[in-house]
Order: structure tokens, then sequence, then C-alpha cells
């Protein structure tokens, strides 16, 4: 320990014009007051107490030019104040002595004091001096000296510095916060600027410090710091959002002039339900809680009425509760003041402030109920233009939004605020809003609407929206449908048809499988849930008739594009057996769509739908039932388009007419007998087509004369003499450039030469005999064995069906035998000829 000498001498020493020295001297006094502190830890003070000139001393060396120097003379400083400040009068005289020291070091424009250890030692003696200082209003004597030293070390370069100094601050206003008021504002600007600091911790702090500032100041700075604590939102540190809902939340508590601030502080409040973090959900509705509860309380006379008969709504949206009344009044107060900006943000090009404003919009139309509805009209329209947002965030929130309109709106007020507009208009962000919203309305409310019910199947049948061929409205269409089926089941039945017929519509168009697999099941639940547990095929035969009768009034406009052409495609698509039901409105349509002057891409699509048809009917194994119509598929249908027209169009709608009546002639339903009037146009409309450009289209034709030569209510019709006319062309394909053509032309041949009848005359064809012998011996002479073997076949049969006509082919071979490179083949078919003759 010093004595009193060596005490005043390192006192003297202090102003030493040495560094040296000065920091022996400042290092004596720190060992003295620091061995003075055990001895006072250890009930043994007989310290020397430090003469009053001390501090002064020690004061002056804050500007000393050494870091060291400055360093202990506030460590000596700290180690005074915890040794001898123990009373107010003590703490008073050192603050007067210390604060214009510290001003001048710290509370100018430019930083003076260099050292970020030094700023930080400053500035936690003052914390400790507020913290001991227990009067407030003596403490506020020096209010002016605070602030200047806090709104410079608030912004200071140092992290460590601006939280302590925030921590400061929060303690001052607090001790201060009768005067505090008169000078608060100063400190808003840099507090603010500092919630932007990179380190979380400074953030939190200097949040808490602007919640104290504004709490126990001027409540004027609340407009000023709304913006900035509402982009402390987009904080991704936990800490930070949760310190802004506690500030708001103690704001809307206790803050003097909070009533003139709850349209400000409310929305920022209430964001913090949308939070990830469920601390910071929980603590949001605590406070949020607290808040009704209190104002509830302040308001208890004007809400007499509400408190003695609640309002208590039949229905709720599902996982929420009801907020208290003192919730629910805030937010109807304000509702008008918060919901301009919130429609706003919902169109800004920031993403992140689109989101904030939706999930804010989801919270307040929970809370405010009914009372929306004032402000319905605009929320909808905004609400339509964010369902087509590019954020599926936001595009899910204004989903939950609805939901909630749905649920405190009634179907009349809001269905009616929309109608114009869709009917006018018709977009994707205006369809969006209809499923969410109905989800929220019961059936009964729907059955008893029936007028609105009407109209929105009226709406949702418009050509803008079932011919539409993009995604997120066949999705959306679909969407409603489900909804609806879901809801109403079997009290849907009267407006069955025309859900049924807008998936229909659906299905025909859809590009996407899994949107097809969605319409079927969806058709399927509609039969399920509507007509108690009924088979998909009896909805069919249910809506069959009046769908046709639709269709008839529209198939003679049919265009390629026409929606109503993929709904008679689909339709009997899906019907499947159920088709032979109702055949006659099939025929009757078909017979329109299919005329020569029609869209040729109709005719050719129809031509598909009658193969299709007659593999629905073979299932059924139901004959009769098509048989009335077959001629008039085959005269009206088929052979028509079976004419040749010049073009790749025309030759296309061949090929598919050819095919379908090879698909018809090999139907179990078909009956020759039923079309044998018909037979002679078919053979010269088919002959006319052995010639096309197509490789099928002749292969098909082959097939088809083979079947109708080898059926006897077929030929019956047909005389020797006009078969006799048909070989020239049937030959002429035996130069066919396909192979796998002139083979079948050779079964072909086979069935021909058969079909003759009994009373062939040998004499009156025999040139014509001869002619056929040569030309098929030239192709038994063919390179390609399979070839040979097939004509050699079937030379065989003409030479043994036709009555005579042996020896005429017999001769023929011995003939041209010298000039077959395979002689001995030829002598083979002689031989073969005449044990068969």
């Amino acid at each position: 320990m010093l004595t009193e000498s060596e005490m005043n001498r390192n006192i003297i020493l202090l102003a030493d014009p040495n560094k040296i020295t000065r920091q022996k001297a400042l290092q004596n006094l720190c060992n003295d007051l620091k061995s003075s502190l055990s001895l006072n830890d250890n009930n043994n003070d007989d310290h020397l107490h430090p003469p009053s000139n001390i501090i002064e001393s020690i004061i002056k060396i804050f500007s000393d030019p050494a870091e060291k120097n400055r360093d202990l003379s506030l460590t000596y400083i700290s180690m005074y104040i915890t040794k001898y400040c123990t009373n107010e009068n003590t703490i008073e005289k050192i603050l007067s002595s210390l604060m214009p020291a510290f001003v001048q070091r710290l509370g100018t424009n430019d930083i003076i004091e260099p050292s970020e250890e030094i700023r930080l030692k400053s500035i936690s003696i003052l914390s400790e001096l507020c913290r001991l200082y227990s009067n407030g209003n003596k403490l506020a004597l020096y209010l002016n000296e605070w602030i200047s030293i806090l709104k410079r070390t608030i912004i200071d370069p140092y992290p460590e510095v601006r939280k302590l100094s925030c921590e400061l601050t929060s303690k001052l206003s607090f001790k201060c916060h009768e005067k505090f008021h008169l000078i608060s504002e100063n400190l808003i600007k840099p507090i603010i600027e500092t919630m932007k600091h990179q380190h979380a911790k400074v953030r939190v702090e200097a949040i808490n410090a602007l919640g104290n500032v504004i709490r126990y100041g001027n409540n004027k700075s609340v407009e000023d710091s709304i913006s900035p604590l509402a982009q402390r939102f987009f904080d991704h540190t936990s800490t930070v959002r949760l310190a802004v809902i506690n500030v708001v939340g103690i704001w809307m508590l206790e803050l003097r002039d909070r009533y003139s601030y709850f349209h400000m502080m409310l929305p920022l409040l209430l964001t913090g339900y949308t939070d990830e973090i469920e601390e910071i959900r929980e603590t949001t509705d605590s406070l949020w809680w607290d808040v009704g509860l209190k104002y509830e309380k302040e308001n208890e006379e004007d809400l007499k009425d509400q408190i003695n008969f609640p309002n208590i709504p039949k229905k709720y949206p599902p996982n929420l509760t009801r907020p208290n009344l003192g919730c629910r009044e805030l937010v109807k107060r304000n509702l008008i003041r918060i919901l301009p900006a919130i429609r706003n943000d919902l169109t800004d090009w920031v993403v992140s402030g689109r989101i904030k404003a939706s999930q804010l919009l989801t919270i307040l139309s929970w809370q405010a109920e009914e009372t929306i509805t004032q402000h319905l009209e605009d929320t909808l329209q905004v609400c339509s233009k964010a369902l087509v947002d590019d954020e599926s965030i936001v595009r899910e929130q204004i989903n939950k939004t609805l939901i909630n309109i749905g649920y405190f709106v009634s179907i009349n007020i809001w269905f009616n605020l929309i109608r114009s507009h869709l009917e006018q208009t018709p977009t994707l962000g205006l369809l969006r809003l209809i499923a969410p919203l109905l989800i929220g309305v019961t059936c009964d409310e729907l059955i008893q609407s029936e007028k609105i019910f009407d109209q929105l199947l009226t709406i949702i049948l418009k050509t803008e929206y079932t011919d539409n061929l993009q995604l997120p409205i066949q999705n959306e269409l679909l969407r409603i449908c489900r909804l609806l089926i879901e809801k109403c089941q079997h009290q849907l039945e009267p407006y069955a048809y025309r859900i049924f017929k807008c998936i229909l519509s659906l299905l025909s168009i859809a590009e996407n499988d899994e949107l097809k697999q969605q319409c079927k099941q969806t058709l399927n639940d509609l039969a399920l849930n509507t007509f108690e547990n009924s088979s998909l095929n009896v909805m069919y035969e249910k809506f069959a008739s009046q769908l046709f009768d639709d269709l008839k009034q529209t198939s003679n406009d049919w265009l390629r594009s026409t929606r109503d052409r993929f709904i008679f495609e689909t339709f009997i698509m899906q019907a499947g057996s159920s088709n032979r039901f109702f055949l006659k409105d099939i025929i009757e349509i078909l017979r329109m769509v299919m005329k020569s002057d029609r869209d040729p891409e109709i005719r050719n699509q129809c031509l598909l739908i009658i193969a299709n048809l007659l593999q629905f009917i073979d299932d059924t194994d139901t004959k009769l039932i098509i048989s009335p119509y077959l001629k008039i598929l085959i005269d009206e249908c088929i052979l028509p388009n079976m004419q040749w027209k010049a073009g790749r169009t025309a030759a296309a709608i061949r090929a598919t007419a050819i095919a379908t009546l090879w698909s018809l002639f090999q139907a179990k339903s078909f009956s020759f007998e039923q079309c044998a009037s018909s037979m002679k146009e078919i053979l010269l409309a088919v002959l006319g087509m052995l010639d096309d450009d197509d490789r099928l289209t002749r292969m098909n034709s082959c097939y088809v004369l083979q079947a109708l030569f080898s059926n006897d209510d077929a030929i019956r019709t047909i005389d020797n003499d006009q078969l006799h006319k048909v070989y020239p062309d049937l030959l002429k394909r035996l130069d066919d450039i396909s192979d796998d053509i002139r083979l079948i032309i050779c079964s072909t041949l086979n069935a021909y030469v058969q079909s003759f009848h009994r009373n062939f005359n040998i004499e009156l064809y025999r040139s014509h005999l001869e002619d056929i012998a040569k030309i098929l011996l030239i192709h038994m002479d063919d390179q390609n064995s399979q070839i040979q073997n097939v004509v050699f076949d079937t030379i065989i049969q003409f030479a043994i069906q036709l009555e005579n006509a042996s020896e005429t082919f017999i001769n023929e071979i011995r003939n041209v035998k010298h000039k077959h490179r395979n002689q001995t083949l030829c002598d083979t078919l002689i031989e073969r000829i005449q044990q068969l003759k």
C-alpha cells in the first residue's frame, strides 16, 4: 500500500512530461487501489482514501498520447467507482467530472479516441454509473451529454461499442423517462442505422434500444421506426425477428400514444404469426392475445353489447382459434388503413415484399372475420392478380386468404362481386378465386343459392375456359368440379350433367397424362357420389341422350378445333360398351359430319371412331344392335371418303377409310348379308385404290378384296361377268414395288378364283384365262423363291377351280417352260394340275 506521501508523489508524476514516468505513476496508483479492493473483499479496509484532486489528475490522462496510459486511467476510474461510489453524492460528484471529459473524447463529430478497447471501456464506465445512479432526475441533468455521447457511439465502427451503447441507451431511457422524451428523437436515426449492422447481436440490441427509446421517449418516433422494423422481418436470424415482435408487442401494450399508432404496429405484430420459428409464432400469439384483452378492458363500455351478446359464427376455418373480442375489434377498426398498403405490396416487383404481404393478408382475413366484407371487392381484385404470381408461396397464402373469406362472407356477396368480371374478361386469376372461396361454403348454402349455382356452372362451361389448352386453367376447372362433387354428393344430381360435360370437355382436350387420369377419376367420383354408387357406364347412359341432343345442334358447324367435336370423340372412347344403347344418335351425328364437303381432319377422325365403335360393340357380342346401321356407315361414311382426290390430305383420308372398312369386315358384329346391296359399290371403290401411292392403302385394299371374295353373302350379288372384269387390276399388283403386297395379292387371287359361280363358261373367257396364265407364269419365274411358291399355288387354284381351265394353263406352261430358270418347277406344276383336275 502507498503512504500518503507516496500517493501524492505519484499524483504529481501524472503531469510529468515523460510518458514512462506517467505510466509508472498510474500503475502504482492502480495497484494500490486494486489491493484496496482485495482488502475490502476480506472486510479489512485500512486503506488510505485518495485525495480529492486525484480524479481531476486521472481525467487529464484521458487525452494522453500513450494508449497504455489512457487505458490505465480508465482502469483506475473503474476501480474507483467500484470502491468509493457507494452513495448518490459521490456518484454525482464523479459524474460531474467525468461527463465533460467523455463528451470531449467520445461525443464529437470526429472520433477523438482512436483505440476501440478504450472506447469500449469508456462506455462500460458510463454504463456502470448509470446502473448505480438510482435518481433518474439527477441523472437527467446530464441528458444532453449522454445523448451527445450515445448518438456517436451507437454508430461506432467497433461492434462491441455499438452493442454496449445500445444497452446503455435502454437503461438511460428507463431511468430518465420523465424527461427523456424531450431529447429522445436525436437517438432514433443512429439506432436505425445500427439495426442494419452485420452482427445479429448488435441488431438485436439496437432493436431493443429503439423500443425503449420510443417507449419512454417521444412516441412520434414510431412513424420513422415502423419501416426499418418491418425490414427486420426479412432478417435471416430468428433472434432479430423475435426482438422486433417483443418490441412491437410492448409498444401496443405500454406506449402512451399507442391508439394513434395501432394501424402501424398491428401489421408488424401479426406478421409474427407467419414466421417459420415456433417460438416466434407462440410469442406473437401470446402478445396479441394480451393486447386484445387490454384493449377490451379499456373499451369495455363501447363493447358492452358484444361482450354480453357474443356473435358466434356458425362455421369457422379449421385448425384456427378464434381471437378474443379485443383483437377482432382492433383489426376491424384499423383494417381500412392497412389493406391499401397490402394490396399495393402484392403487386410490387420485389418478391420478398409480395410474400410478406400475402402472408399478412391471410392473418388479417382470419382476424377480421366478416369485417372484410366492407373491403371485399378491391381485395378480390388484387387476389386475382396475386393468384397468377410466379411465386408458389404467394399463391398458397392467397388461397388461404380466400378460404377464410369463404367461411366468413356469404356466397351471395362474394360471387356477385366476381361474376361480372368472370363473364366479361375471363382470366386464370379470376378463375382461381372460385375454388378456395367455395371451400368455406356448405352444400346447403350452395343448393339454397340455386341461381348462383346455375350461374357458376354457366361460367365454368364458357368456351373461353373449356376450350383453353393452358394446363393451369384446365387444372383449375377440374379443381372446381371435384370440390362441388365432394361437397354436395347426392344433392348435386340436378346439376350433375353440366359438371359431367365440363369434365368431359377437359378430358377431350387434355394433353397432360396426369390431368387425363384425374379427369377419369373425377368422372368416376361423380358417378359414385351423385348416383348412389352407380358405375361409370350407368352415368354415361344417363347423360347420353342429353349430350347428343346438345351435340346435334352444333354438329353442322364443327371445325377441327371445335370443342363439341372433341367431346363427341371422347364420349365414345370412354363410354365403351355403353355405346350400343345410343347408336342411333351416334350414327346420326356421323352422317352429318362426314359429308364430303366437311373438314378433312374431322372426317378422318370420325373414320377412326367407327373402327373403335365396332370394337366396343364386339366386346358385348350384340350383333343385332349394329346390323341396321352397317349399310349407312358404309354408304354414307366410308365409301364417299374412298374416292380419289388429289393431295396428301385426301390420300390420308383414303388410307383411313380403307383401314376402317377392313376393320369393319373383321368385326364379329359385321354382317355381309346386311350390306349385300352395297357390295358392287365397295368392289369398285376398292379396286380404284389398288393403285394408290400409299403402300398401306394398297395392302388394306388387298385384304378387303380377299374378305369380300371369300364371303358367299357378299359375292352373291356379283355375277361372273363383273367378277371377270376385276382380274386386270388384281394381276397388276403382282408388279408392285412391295414384295409384301405381291404375296398378299396372291392370297386375294386365290379367294377371287374361288368366288366364280358354277356356270363358268370356258369358251367365253378362254382368251382371258390365257392372259392370266401368261402373267402368273412370268411371276412364277421371280427371283424371290417365296413369290415363286405362292404364285405356284395360285396357278393351281386357277387351273382346278375354273371348270375346264386346266388344259389352257398346261398348254401355257409348256409354251414358256424353256424360258424359265427353274424348268423343274414347271414340270412339277403340270403334274400337280393333272393330278388335281
